[in-house]
């Protein structure tokens, strides 16, 4: 339960006047109050706070990015070399090895960090 307390000053030289005092201050002979009210309780607060960290980037790998690049400009050069369908099937499996490599080259990351 708040407790209230209640305090009567004289407004000029501030002397703690008697409750329902309308007379003039006995120290100074003027009339005027300053009242101040205070109540004190106590809150309880309980509550959870959470809280998460997000980190997002692209890791790179070098040796896989350098092999894709190379896989991908010289695929039509070994076609240029082996004419004919052994071109054709050298070509498609190089590409085949490339879209395998591709997502290891480059790859995104996300971080996700929880406390609370």
């Amino acid at each position: 339960m708040p407790e209230t307390r209640n305090k009567v000053e004289c407004a000029h030289c501030c002397a703690v006047l008697p409750d329902g005092n309308t007379s003039p201050c006995p120290e100074c002979g003027k009339k005027g109050r300053r009242i101040s009210v205070s109540v004190a309780g106590e809150i309880d607060f309980a509550g959870h706070v959470t809280w998460e960290k997000r980190r997002e980037f692209y890791e790179r790998k070098p040796l896989a990015l350098v092999t894709v690049i190379a896989i991908t400009a010289g695929a039509p050069f070994l076609g240029l070399v082996l004419v004919g369908w052994v071109g054709v099937i050298a070509g498609l499996m190089l590409g085949a090895v490339a879209y395998w490599i591709g997502p290891l080259a480059i790859t995104k990351v996300r971080e996700i960090e929880r406390g609370g």
